[in-house]
């Protein structure tokens, strides 16, 4: 039976404590993808119902999702303006092209945090997978040692 030296016990628990590490930041880094695409998918759709609305004509009947699947029905007032968030619970009244391409611009953004996401997610996977042989292999060796 061969003994674990204390240089390769320091070295598992080395070991150890970075897989644990890089897999919190990874489950962190998923969770991550998960909220930037649905803010992605949200800001999709709304660009899709404004250009939707750009096509109607005013008094045009219309739905309006109030929350919890309910639905209040109105008269749609114009098609040129729409208020739009400009963050930090602060809106402004703007010009349907102009509120197009404002979340047009956000949702280039996203995507861009979702692709450097998904890199560092990348990164990180490959790390784990390097690590976690050698980890089992110090872990088998001290599992072996033990009387």
């Amino acid at each position: 039976m061969e003994k674990i030296t204390e240089e390769e016990q320091k070295k598992l628990q080395r070991t150890l404590s970075e897989l644990r590490n890089h897999q919190a930041t990874a489950e962190a880094l998923r969770q991550n993808l998960s909220l930037l695409t649905a803010s992605l998918s949200e800001l999709s759709m709304t660009v899709e119902a404004i250009k939707t609305i750009k096509r109607l004509k005013p008094g045009t009947d219309i739905l309006v999702p109030i929350g919890s699947d309910s639905f209040i029905a109105a008269k749609l007032g114009t098609t040129e303006k729409i208020i739009t968030g400009l963050g930090a619970d602060v809106a402004a009244e703007r010009s349907i092209t102009d509120a197009i391409v404002t979340l047009q611009d956000r949702m280039a953004e996203l995507e861009q945090a979702l692709s450097k996401t998904r890199e560092e997610l990348e990164k990180l996977s490959t790390r784990i997978e390097v690590l976690t042989p050698e980890a089992e292999r110090l872990l088998e060796k001290a599992r072996k040692a033990q009387p």
